[in-house]
């Protein structure tokens, strides 16, 4: 069997429909994982590198293996791993393994950590997607809201490396980057930097539901001017249907009503899960202890209850514009261009 097995043989067709059908019954679809919190950033956007968890142990592979098997009971999931920074962990490869077995792992990063001996074991080890951040296209400016001189030089490398680095034409790399105050004139730029790369690009809109961040709501046209980016660039592949929410989030302060916890969860470091990474104190259990039938029925109450829309991130958003939202054709569009195989950048055997 070649290491790129995983992705290839009749099991991933399986999966797929699987997934398919999970979408159809409105049933959880989307975990984010959050393997441990320590970071090489210090990101003026970002508490976690403060958390109280900072230093909780990270999860084992033992525990991830039991993570992916109990959540592959509920139907395979778009895995996001996150942290902190994933790639600070020591065993990532494994980590990745034993998600791809049930599930669909993608992958948020600073790209700092990024070799092209890494990011091809990466892909071979089963990861479909990942995207580096980069906010500002100005070196300056990012790694002064990144916390880190050398960021953005990491990771415009990081991106150029992964996409190289592919063993197969559906392994996608994009360019993510939040939406602030002070950042919206440098989206073109950054999207001309993504076709440069062969790559595509992202976006996600700043929240400070979490925390003691300060507000960072841009202009009331966002909307508009991201949607005339989307025609004009085949590149941002950000769906419609979550771009453009944006004005109506940033003058409301989040939309509602918000499916976390029917369409998507988090499990922190320590297994417990909660509906979204914004409220990991609000805690429905343990998956590395409790039964996760259990587990679902709560998030389940959990989400009935909830009357919380104090954000419109990536996370729910897309989910969401795909599930509930009109233009679900075009938005169902948006979501090919952003997964469809890639061919450009090498040959694939």
């Amino acid at each position: 069997m070649t290491a790129t097995a995983p992705l290839t043989k009749t099991s991933e067709i399986g999966k797929a429909a699987s997934y398919f059908f999970s979408y159809l019954k409105g049933r959880l679809l989307h975990t984010n994982l959050q393997l441990l919190y320590d970071c090489n950033f210090r990101c003026e956007i970002c508490d976690f590198w403060k958390d109280k968890d900072l230093h909780e142990q990270k999860l084992s592979i033992e525990q991830i293996e039991l993570i992916s098997d109990k959540l592959a009971q509920v139907g395979p999931q778009i895995v996001s791993i996150g942290g902190g920074e994933p790639l600070m962990h020591p065993q990532i490869l494994d980590v990745v393994r034993a998600l791809a077995r049930h599930h669909f792992p993608v992958m948020i990063c600073n790209g700092w950590f990024v070799t092209p001996e890494k990011a091809r074991a990466l892909f071979e080890a089963g990861m479909y997607e990942v995207s580096v951040s980069i906010d500002y296209d100005d070196a300056a400016k990012h790694d002064k809201q990144r916390g880190k001189e050398g960021a953005f030089e990491k990771g415009l490398a990081a991106l150029k490396i992964l996409h190289d680095n592919r063993v197969n034409p559906f392994q996608r790399v994009h360019m993510i980057s939040v939406i602030m105050d002070d950042n919206l004139d440098d989206i073109e730029r950054l999207i001309l930097r993504c076709k440069d790369m062969g790559i595509t690009y992202l976006v996600t809109l700043y929240s400070d539901g979490r925390g003691s961040k300060q507000c960072r709501a841009t202009s009331p046209d966002t909307s508009a001017r991201l949607l005339e980016l989307k025609k004009k660039y085949p590149e941002f592949v950000a769906l419609r249907g979550y771009i453009g929410r944006f004005t109506k989030a940033i003058e409301e302060g989040g939309l509602g009503p918000c499916y976390a916890g029917k369409n998507l969860c988090n499990i922190d470091s320590q297994g417990n899960v909660s509906m979204c990474i914004d409220r990991k104190d609000d805690c429905a259990g343990n998956i590395l202890k409790d039964d996760i039938e259990d587990i679902v029925a709560l998030l389940l109450r959990k989400y009935h209850d909830n009357d919380c829309h104090a954000c419109w991130t990536s996370c729910r958003g897309s989910i969401e514009s795909l599930m509930y939202f009109g233009d679900r054709l075009g938005n169902a569009y948006d979501y090919y261009q952003m997964t469809k195989p890639v061919w450009v950048g090498k040959n694939f055997s």
